[in-house]
């Protein structure tokens, strides 16, 4: 909605919110085995590490996994 002051130009409006009542449903998922990702390299080889602790060795090899380019 634009507003004219008498002089032409147009009015400032001050930003406004709305807030929205939103209703949350419980949801309730279980599943018989936990996830583990196997990460592919670009040449399609497979690799099945288990990155479920953050140590560091881990993270390291998280990451060389996805840099490393086989041939």
């Amino acid at each position: 909605m634009k507003q004219n002051t008498p002089d032409g130009r147009e009015a400032y409006i001050t930003p406004s919110i709305e807030v929205i009542k939103m209703e949350n449903e419980g949801v309730i998922a279980t599943s018989g085995e936990p996830y583990h990702p196997i990460t592919r390299s670009y040449s399609g080889s497979t690799s099945t590490h288990s990155y479920n602790s953050a140590s560091s060795s881990d993270l390291e090899d998280l990451i060389n996994d996805i840099l490393t380019v086989e041939n």
